[in-house]
């Protein structure tokens, strides 16, 4: 059993928010009888690139994506629909031009994903000098990651890897 000589405590709690990137979302495409170019900030270049490849019916190599690092995504650009750029895809496509595609704030907030609600407990028991001896931390969120492409991969038996549910006391 471990003494402790104080215990600290907090909990955190963290609603449904938009990721609200700080640039709006946007893409421009130039669509070509035989390929693509597409400039855009984003975090799943392959799905993207997939994606645009699909609508145009091209192989993917005839698709060139360029990374623009601007703006910030937040988890915002790394959208398995592809739904900013696959947009973008289409109307250069149904116009035979290139087009730059800016979505508004508002079409984001409405068109977007949000980022899961989360709850967190930490508490921590510290000896005379102010050192951990233990401690305990309970985290409580919803998966990122079901829903999306690699689900398969990264969801085993209902628990998300990257938001284990997890309660372990450290220490004696």
């Amino acid at each position: 059993m471990v003494k402790a000589e104080k215990r600290l405590e907090a909990e955190y709690e963290v609603p449904y928010l938009a990721h609200a990137t700080m640039e709006p979302l946007n893409c421009l495409v130039d669509v070509r009888p035989d390929s693509c170019e597409i400039l855009t900030g984003t975090q799943l270049q392959t799905v993207d690139r997939n994606a645009a490849a699909k609508i145009l019916g091209l192989a993917p190599e005839q698709v060139k994506l360029h990374t623009l690092l601007l703006g910030g995504g937040f988890g915002r650009r790394a959208n398995p629909a592809s739904d900013f750029v696959s947009e973008a895809v289409h109307v250069a496509k149904a116009l035979r031009k290139s087009v730059k595609v800016i979505w508004t704030r508002e079409d984001d907030m409405r068109g977007g994903y949000y980022r899961p609600m989360w709850y967190d407990r930490i508490s921590a028991a510290l000896d005379g000098d102010g050192r951990p001896v233990a401690c305990r931390h309970t985290i409580v969120g919803q998966s990122i990651i079901a829903g999306i492409p690699f689900e398969q991969m990264m969801v085993k038996d209902g628990i998300d890897d990257y938001e284990k549910l997890s309660a372990k006391t450290v220490g004696n």
